[in-house]
Formats: structure tokens, sequence, C-alpha cells
């Protein structure tokens, strides 16, 4: 029911967005659009990862799907704006909203039994659980990492010299291996603990920020962006197995919610930073954030050390 009723608040934004003009109203009301759709991904995720044993649903799976629509809605996008103008945006966001509407009508319900009071003080008190503040500090930084690259990857492909027609091709090679390594995430998860998953996409993490703040070149960006299916795939694989195995089903709306609301938190932080960073070198950007996936390489040590 929340789901739904930010969907249609969600719509009529977008429907309000239509209408307006000017740089401040559509400033004010495409920021509270955000605030709108900004935790349906949290939400929906908290209800797959409910009902993936009633469902027999494997979680890699389902998001692979996620990502392969990512690919086909901006190559969509890419055709409309050619044929018709930017516009043609918000009509695509309002068709897709009314889906959603009608899917998720179609979820599974609540399950009808006993369950204990959800109360503020014990959400925090769940929260506070040092396994999760540990999973914060590490699959959450990772995550936020993402946000600097879609940021400031382009314009350092650019000084590179790329076109961009060529930088379209990096990006839908990153979400290609990105949606292999989801397809493979069930085997992941029945070999390594959570917390191994996790460090892993930090290592990478390391490996491939550090490496484009070397160099943009055609050789290291094609390993730049095979490795995406480390830093995302596996950070959201190990992060969905985390809280599945750890957080009591009552509470996987917070859970989840926390965690993106952090990463995104560390997101726009990071981006702050880099603004900073970039007019003395776009090389310092992505240095920045491997140094940051150093960090919580570290933290997910004792994720590991904790769980596995």
């Amino acid at each position: 029911a929340i789901l739904i009723a930010l969907i249609l608040c969600a719509t009529a934004t977008i429907l309000a967005l239509n209408a307006v003009s000017g740089a401040f109203l559509v400033a004010a009301v495409f920021l509270i659009y955000r605030a709108l759709i900004s935790p349906l991904v949290p939400l929906a995720e908290s209800i797959l990862l409910a009902n993936l044993t009633a469902y027999r649903l494997d979680f890699g799976q389902v998001r692979a799907w996620g990502s392969a629509s990512v690919v086909a809605t901006t190559l969509l996008c890419g055709y409309l704006i050619d044929w018709f103008d930017a516009r043609v945006i918000l009509y695509l966001l309002l068709a897709i909203l009314l889906a959603k509407i009608v899917t998720s009508n179609h979820l599974p319900a609540r399950a009808r039994t006993a369950q204990p009071a959800i109360t503020t003080a014990a959400i925090l008190r769940a929260l506070r659980d040092r396994g999760f503040l540990l999973l914060l500090g590490s699959a959450a930084i990772s995550q936020a990492c993402h946000g600097v690259f879609y940021a400031f990857s382009t314009f350092r492909w650019l000084e590179a010299g790329h076109s961009t027609s060529v930088i379209g091709m990096f990006w839908s090679l990153g979400v290609g291996v990105e949606i292999v390594a989801f397809v493979f995430g069930k085997h992941l998860t029945a070999r390594l603990s959570a917390g191994r998953i996790i460090l892993i996409a930090c290592i990478a993490g390391v490996l491939r920020w550090g490496l484009f703040g070397l160099s943009a070149d055609l050789g290291p960006t094609l390993v730049v962006q095979i490795l995406q299916g480390a830093t995302l795939g596996f950070t959201q694989v190990g992060v969905a197995s985390y809280i599945r195995q750890n957080i009591a089903p009552e509470f996987l709306s917070s859970a989840t919610g926390v965690y993106f609301a952090s990463a995104g938190l560390i997101s726009a932080l990071a981006i702050l930073v880099s603004a900073q960073l970039y007019p003395l070198s776009s090389s310092y950007v992505f240095l920045f954030t491997a140094f940051l996936c150093v960090l919580g390489a570290v933290v997910a040590t004792f994720i590991n050390g904790r769980s596995g």
C-alpha cells in the first residue's frame, strides 16, 4: 500500500512537471519527485527479499532483469528524443509509473500472522547491530563510489578523446557484465559468505577506480567496465545475502531503507569532494574513490570474520 501511494504521488508530480516552467519551479517539483521515488527501490527490494523462499526466486536473476531494463530504456530514450524532443521522457516516465501501479497491485500480501510491534526504538535497536553498521561502512561506500562514476566518468572519457557513441558502448559493456554477475549471484552466495562477497567487491573497487584514475584510454577502460560486475553486482548480491540472513522479516524495509539512504548520503558527499578535486585533475576524482574502497575493504574484513 505504501509503495502504491508513493507511485501515485510520483505520477502526480510528473504531471505537474509537465505543466510548470521556470528554473525554480522545475527544480522544486523535480526534488519532490525524487523524494517520492527514492524509497521505491529499497521498499520493493524488501518485498522481494521477504518472498524469495516462498516464490522460489533468486535475487540475482530478478536483479539482472532490472539491469537489462536499464539498457533497454536507455536505448529507447535515445531513439525517442531523436524522433520527438526531450519532453517525451516525461510521457515515458508516466507510462512506467502507471505500469508500476498495475504490477504493484499484484505483489504478495503480508502474511497474516502475529507480528511484534514495530516501534522507533525497536527499529533503532535492530539497526544498531554491529554487523549492520559494518555493512554500511563497507558495502554502502562501495555502492556510493558509483555515484561519483556516474557524475564524472563521461567528462573523463571526453577528455581522453573518446566519441559519445564509443562512450555509450562503454556504458553498455558495464551494464552487460553487471547482468552476468547478477545471473551467477546464486552460485556466489552458495560458496561465499556475504562478508567475503562484499570484501571482493571493495577490492575490485580499489582496482577499478585506481586504474581509471591512472588512465582513461581504451584498454584500461575496457578493464574498468568489466570490473563493474564485481563493484556493483557483487556489492548488491552481498548486501541482499547479508540482510536476508541477519535481519528479521519485520525490519527488512527499515534495513534496506537505511542502507540505500546511507549509500545515497555517502555518494552525495563524495560527489561534493570530487567536484573540488576535478578542477585540479580528473584523475584525482577516481583515485579518491579508490581510497574510499580501501577503507570499505578494511571494514569488510570485519564482516568477513564475524559472519564467515
